[in-house]
């Protein structure tokens, strides 16, 4: 049985977007470098609302949808934020900074 290779999703995307969905939640875009590369991910069984609680260390509940778009080779997910925009405590007024731990994500190929 031939082993499966992973590969951070960095390398196969070319944007990853994070921003306010409203002041309460925020959303992710995930646009795949090639219809190829979006396929392969998003048949890994990877990109699920399990797996992005466990990635951003939140209850399974605060993650409201996980959606496929085909026809722009981009996964997007929503999550309920910890902290409302702007309020005391927060640390990302525009939501655009909460990308990053995506980047490393391991991606079965």
């Amino acid at each position: 049985m031939a082993e499966t290779t992973h590969v951070p999703l960095r390398d196969l995307v070319t944007f990853l977007f994070s921003k306010n969905a409203g002041p309460y939640l925020v959303t992710f875009d995930i646009l795949f470098r090639s219809r190829d590369a979006y396929q392969k991910a998003k048949k890994s069984g990877v990109f699920t609302a399990e797996t992005f609680a466990r990635l951003y260390k939140v209850p399974l509940e605060k993650v409201v949808s996980v959606y496929e778009y085909d026809a722009a080779d981009m996964i997007k997910f929503t999550m309920i934020r910890d902290v409302s925009s702007s309020d005391f405590g927060d640390r990302s007024v525009f939501g655009a900074q909460q990308w990053a731990p995506l980047l490393d994500l391991p991606v079965p190929v």
